[in-house]
């Protein structure tokens, strides 16, 4: 991250826009390498032989995140799990290639914008498919035409603003210890060859790269995965309680109809 800024100070807005398009290309490389010798292996291992631990992780990993994401949308959008686990991925990994000098996905505003339209088109797509006219009448409603903007808004700003600001946080980091080092300590200019290595900057500036490229970077992902399952689960929640009072209306008629063959079988015998 601590590159990013003077990247962006350094470059024009071309630059830093081609920046995050090898960044982009760079994601899908590693992705595509790592399902191919995930493939590999999992193709290579035998049936009458106990998985080696690299297999053993990878099924951990994804069966424990498909669960997680069944008790999220209490299993009813099983069919969307794989989009769930591979937005984490592409946002987690986008956001770690930061430590290698690459700009974060996070910090685009049109990578963030694109990933969260495609939850909030998708919204919409699963409210008409489970509820049908009701979801498009609701919306006669203004208020709900400017709730409905609300997860556009909040899912962009909220990756962007805090991949951003840790940005922002370390650049002023940064200047404060060289300010303190070429200022105060070693009382030089700031071309003068001793302002070059600061080190307090070396010392103390790598545990907030860690932090906000990894911590920060694998939270934010979660959370953009968290509400994108909980505006689709919510979307198709309505429509498994009319199925629930359907099958209880239908329970109810067999009932009866079993109460009736009875009654009949019972004025034959008398």
């Amino acid at each position: 991250m601590d590159k990013i800024i003077g990247n962006i100070s350094s470059f024009g807005p071309n630059e830093v826009t081609k920046n995050h398009i090898f960044t982009l290309i760079a994601l899908v490389f590693i992705v595509f390498i790592l399902s191919i010798l995930i493939y590999i292996a999992v193709k290579k291992q035998k049936v009458d032989k106990a998985p080696n631990v690299g297999i053993i992780i990878v099924e951990s990993l994804i069966t424990t995140a498909d669960d997680f994401a069944n008790d999220l949308h209490e299993n009813r959008l099983q069919k969307a799990n794989p989009y769930f686990i591979s937005i984490f991925i592409f946002m987690f990994f986008g956001n770690l290639l930061s430590l290698f000098g690459l700009e974060p996905v996070g910090s685009s505003l049109s990578v963030v914008l694109a990933a969260t339209m495609v939850t909030w088109i998708t919204t919409f797509i699963i409210g008409i498919i489970y509820q049908k006219i009701k979801f498009l009448l609701k919306y006669l409603n203004p208020l709900e035409i400017a709730g409905s903007t609300s997860p556009l808004i909040s899912l962009t700003f909220r990756m962007f603003g805090n991949i951003v600001g840790g940005i922002v946080l370390i650049t002023l980091f940064h200047t404060v210890l060289n300010t303190i080092w070429v200022k105060w300590i070693i009382k030089v200019a700031d071309d003068h060859p001793g302002a070059i290595i600061n080190p307090f900057g070396i010392l103390l500036t790598p545990f907030l790269n860690l932090y906000f490229d990894i911590f920060a970077g694998a939270i934010q992902a979660f959370v953009f995965m968290i509400l994108t399952v909980s505006y689709w689960s919510q979307t198709s929640e309505v429509d498994v309680k009319e199925k629930h009072k359907k099958k209880i209306k239908e329970w109810k008629s067999e009932i009866i109809k079993k109460r009736q063959e009875r009654l009949q079988k019972k004025t034959q015998l008398t």
